[in-house]
């Protein structure tokens, strides 16, 4: 029997912070103090930093950022990060591969719907609808079986669990608000996780 390769989604195997950007400003370049948004400066998940507008002029900024997740628009906009999907699909052959992904009630479904189009050839779905607003926390997805490994771009999610293997997934090395603080092991690209999954002994 393979062992199971949890793998978080956003900000994982796809680049949440780009097709965000790219939404608000498709949203809000029609004001006058309006600034582009840039992934780089996407440091914690409400965007404070690269999408100010909208804790400026939204009354519920909370709900606006969920709004944005929602729209048919993020999703048109997300792209694989370079090498999940190919590497994704190698790791098939030597695990069994679960999506485990926080979600708003506004994204959830639409999530769903992107991941069986994308990558069809993954074995669950977990999808864990957070009312909280904060995303946070895995902690009823124990992960006990045998072997199991747990990628996610968040420290406190990586704690949650009890994965036997748990590895943070730093883009480039970036570090935000949200991944700091975390010295166990760690990626920074897909060919790096691939190399040390299939690593022998």
């Amino acid at each position: 029997m393979k062992p199971t390769l949890y793998l978080d989604f956003d900000s994982t195997i796809v680049n949440s912070e780009r097709a965000f950007c790219a939404v608000y400003n498709q949203h809000y370049q029609h004001f006058e103090d309006f600034v582009p948004a840039h992934e780089e400066h996407a440091g914690d998940w409400v965007f404070r930093h690269a999408c100010p507008l909208i804790h400026q002029r939204s009354a519920d900024p909370v709900a606006e950022v969920r709004r944005i997740f929602g729209l048919e628009d993020f999703f048109s906009h997300l792209e694989f990060y370079e090498g999940a999907f190919q590497t994704i699909q190698a790791l098939k052959s030597e695990y069994e591969i679960v999506i485990c992904t926080s979600a708003s009630p506004e994204n959830g479904s639409k999530k769903v719907m992107w991941i069986e189009q994308h990558m069809p050839f993954v074995d669950e779905i977990i999808i864990l609808v957070n009312k909280s607003n904060n995303g946070v926390g895995k902690g009823r997805v124990h992960m006990l079986e045998p072997g199991a490994v747990f990628v996610d771009d968040h420290p406190a999610n990586l704690r949650s669990t009890e994965a036997q293997r748990k590895i943070l997934f730093n883009y480039n090395g970036r570090i935000t608000d949200y991944n700091r603080g975390w010295d166990g092991e760690a990626v920074s690209s897909w060919t790096e996780l691939y190399e040390r999954l299939m690593m022998k002994g």
